[in-house]
């Protein structure tokens, strides 16, 4: 009867399998499957002790019968009391057939993904279901072992994949918390005594094909960091160090794996393995701090999600608002009335994000330095609410609301510098009255007085300013400014030492032609030839050029070619990002970073790339400290953080093993660990769902894995009555016990049914 639904030639190949099993090549015994009846759309399959008897059971979501099946694993393996006998039928079962008890929770709305465990912490087992389009429900199992009426939580859009959720217990604080992947990022919404404690705290990743909740201490601070993937990036592996309030930034590493999974129980090594999508290896990796010890240009990138992809306007400022010599970043976005206050840390990283109360609609922020003996507060302008003012920082870490500068027209535009030389700030800001535009300075006291000291009527601009770029045009060490249009020629003003501004170059050529259309993301600053007075960058296509005033007019000082002739460069800087105690020119370029750098015959010549996956940005800063410079690149959503990784030790990937099977026509797609020899080390599995062949691993005394046993799942079945089954089959397996023994079993979801393999101890183990 095993045999009769398979063709002639199949059929030799599954006996010799059986018999080659059963003698247990190189220390592995398997049973011939168990058949148990699913379904032909079960979805989100897991194993685990639902009734708390000691053994596994199965529960899945039938889409057929909209409803979650559970299967109570009976004691023994025997068939359940007081139910009558059928006839057995290998491949096509009734559950009477299988030691298992079955009961069903309906559920009238399709769901994506499972999870079990104990939220309410009263030693029952809950059931948490949720997809995209219904939201989020908790079972809670009753003292009288019911399941209570779902109670639907408030969250966000779950992400569709069947791993989006995942219960979590502190057995410290005697708390619970639910773990959901949503389509923002990692929603952590706290349960106390089975109440859900509102609001949830968001942990922003917003790639659309990010996956997967895996949290372990990997760096051993004490504190669980989560790891994930993003399969369809070069860069695929994701790492997000714990803090004591939630996740630091993200790290990526380079390795394509499409998925991954962490090795049970490990305590010394906490290893991984995946399938690497290019080579289509076995790819064993643990997370190390180490040196790059290559002589390549190698970068950390670490980004900090904090705005909705796709935000408009949003704003961002560097200074050191704490006074603890590191400097800090506030963000806005346009669309929020509330700042992002991120301290800096004593890593060089920025912490969790601190919120406070603002403007709405801010579209300019700026440090703001209102006294030499207290901390940097903001310039805030908001465009939609008229308002431009000054927020002190306060000790707590947060800002005070925007006092308001009594400017009577409608702000536009704002900038701060120390135009006057006192070593304290004047607020800069553009009006627009009766249409026309005019450049206002106002020098600020104590953070109380307000003084308007000069105005300057821009009557050239028939269109609005995009930007005001503070800088020095000429060598007298006298702050100017560039104001920046982007649809006509850019404003020249000259501080005359004194800290009065004059309008010059109205006839210059180059201005009209240099600084013609520009936006504050094309103009940048650099000390070229490291005189002390900085020149201004100006980007082009294909080019950046060095300008600065000269003999009433402007010259240009020095050209930077880039490697692309046609590329729209943008963000030039001068700054030193290898290590090298050398600055490089440094600009963006087609979605990647390119520096330059002075060869002994002082030209020019590409230094380094960086290119892993590079935001564009809208504006950029350095963060300075003795290790190294670190590039924060402000996009319009998020930071990124960008440093060299050899200065200092930094987490990378460290491939530990590899294996690339030699079976003809199957390529591994999945991988997971299991103890298959029972020898207390773990083993791997391998799946190759097209060719529905499986391939077991051991790791030898050579160090290296040998494949000791493999076979194809079966393949047909005439009883099907015409349907195919999916693209890859099996479509799911778990690596679990299932009888009790303390032997890792295979379950195998094929088709409609569960295939049930059993691991055979040897005699006298």
């Amino acid at each position: 009867m095993i045999f009769s639904h398979f063709k002639k030639s199949y059929i030799l190949g599954w006996f010799l399998l059986l018999s080659f099993m059963n003698e247990g090549v190189a220390g592995f015994r398997l049973s011939s499957p168990d058949v148990v009846k699913a379904s032909w759309n079960a979805r989100t399959f897991l194993s685990e002790d639902i009734n708390k008897d000691g053994l596994n059971d199965l529960i899945f979501f039938n889409l057929d019968r909209s409803r979650i099946e559970i299967l109570y694993r009976t004691k023994d393996g025997k068939m359940p009391e007081r139910v009558k006998p059928v006839q057995r039928s290998r491949w096509d079962p009734e559950l009477e057939d299988a030691p298992y008890k079955k009961e069903f929770i309906f559920i009238p709305e399709t769901i994506t993904s499972l999870a079990i465990g104990d939220l309410n912490l009263d030693g029952f087992t809950d059931i948490v279901t949720g997809s995209p389009d219904h939201g989020v429900q908790v079972y809670f199992r009753t003292n009288d072992l019911f399941w209570g009426e779902p109670i639907e939580l408030e969250t966000l859009k779950l992400r569709p994949e069947s791993v989006s959720i995942k219960i979590r217990n502190d057995k410290k604080s005697n708390r619970s918390s639910l773990f959901l992947f949503t389509q923002t990022g990692l929603e952590v919404l706290e349960f106390e005594k089975g109440k859900p404690q509102y609001p949830s705290v968001v942990f922003r990743e917003e790639a659309k094909r990010a996956y997967g909740m895996n949290f372990f201490d990997v760096n051993r601070d004490g504190i669980d960091d989560w790891i994930y993937s993003i399969p369809s990036s070069d860069r695929s592996v994701r790492l997000r160090l714990g803090l004591k309030n939630g996740f630091g930034p993200e790290r990526s590493f380079d390795l394509p794996v499409s998925s991954f999974n962490p090795v049970p129980n490990f305590k010394k090594n906490r290893q991984f393995v995946g399938i690497n999508r290019v080579s289509k290896e076995a790819s064993v990796f643990s997370f190390e701090f180490k040196k790059n010890e290559s002589n390549d240009e190698s970068f950390n990138i670490m980004d900090y999600d904090l705005f909705p992809e796709g935000e408009d306007d949003t704003s961002w400022t560097i200074a050191d608002f704490n006074r603890d010599g590191k400097d800090d970043v506030v963000a806005v976005s346009s669309s929020v009335s509330e700042l992002n206050f991120l301290p800096a840390f004593s890593g060089g990283e920025l912490g969790i994000v601190r919120k406070c109360p603002s403007l709405k609609g801010v579209n300019c922020l700026h440090a703001f330095k209102g006294s030499i003996d207290k901390s940097p507060g903001l310039l805030v302008l908001s465009q939609a609410e008229k308002i431009v003012g000054i927020s002190e920082f306060l000790n707590e870490g947060s800002f005070s609301f925007p006092k308001p500068l009594p400017v009577k027209a409608d702000p536009i535009l704002s900038n701060c510098a120390d135009i006057n030389g006192d070593k304290v700030d004047e607020a800069l800001i553009i009006v627009e009255d009766r249409s026309d535009f005019v450049l206002q300075v106002w020098t600020v006291k104590n953070g109380l007085d307000f003084n308007l000291t000069q105005e300057i009527e821009l009557d050239e601009w028939n269109r609005e300013p995009s930007g005001i770029v503070p800088c020095y045009l000429n060598d007298d060490n006298a702050m100017d400014l560039v104001l920046l249009t982007s649809r006509e020629s850019a404003y020249l003003l000259l501080n005359d030492g004194k800290g009065k501004l004059k309008v010059v170059g109205g006839d210059s050529v180059f201005r009209k032609s240099f600084l013609m259309e520009k936006n504050p993301s094309q103009v940048g600053l650099g000390d070229i030839n490291e005189d002390g007075s900085p020149e201004l960058l100006v980007a082009g296509e294909g080019m950046i050029r060095a300008l600065k005033w000269k003999n009433e007019d402007l010259y240009v000082t020095k050209q930077f070619n880039a490697t692309d002739p046609k590329a729209e460069l943008t963000c030039p800087l001068f700054v030193d990002l290898n290590g090298d105690q050398q600055n490089e020119l440094l600009y963006f370029s087609n979605n990647y970073w390119e520096g330059l750098q002075q060869t002994k015959n002082r030209e020019f010549q590409k230094a380094y790339k960086i290119e892993d996956e590079s935001l564009t940005p809208l504006q950029v800063g350095i963060k300075k400290s003795k290790i190294s410079n670190s590039l924060l690149s402000l996009g319009s959503s998020s930071i990124q953080m960008i440093t060299r990784s050899v200065v200092d030790k930094s987490l990378q990937i460290n491939i530990q093993s590899r294996y690339l099977t030699d079976l003809p026509k199957v390529f591994h797609t999945g991988v997971d660990w299991g103890d298959f020899n029972n020898d207390g080390l773990p083993d791997l599995v391998c799946m190759d769902g097209r060719s529905h062949t499986l391939e077991f691993l051991k790791y030898s005394d050579q160090n290296k894995w040998d494949s000791v046993l493999h076979f194809k799942v079966f393949e047909e079945d005439l009883h099907y009555r015409g349907k195919k089954g999916g693209a890859l089959e099996p479509r799911d397996g778990i690596i679990t016990d299932l009888n009790g023994d303390g032997l890792d079993d295979l379950v195998l979801l094929v088709h409609d049914r569960f295939l049930c393999y059993y691991q055979e101890a040897f005699p006298g183990k």
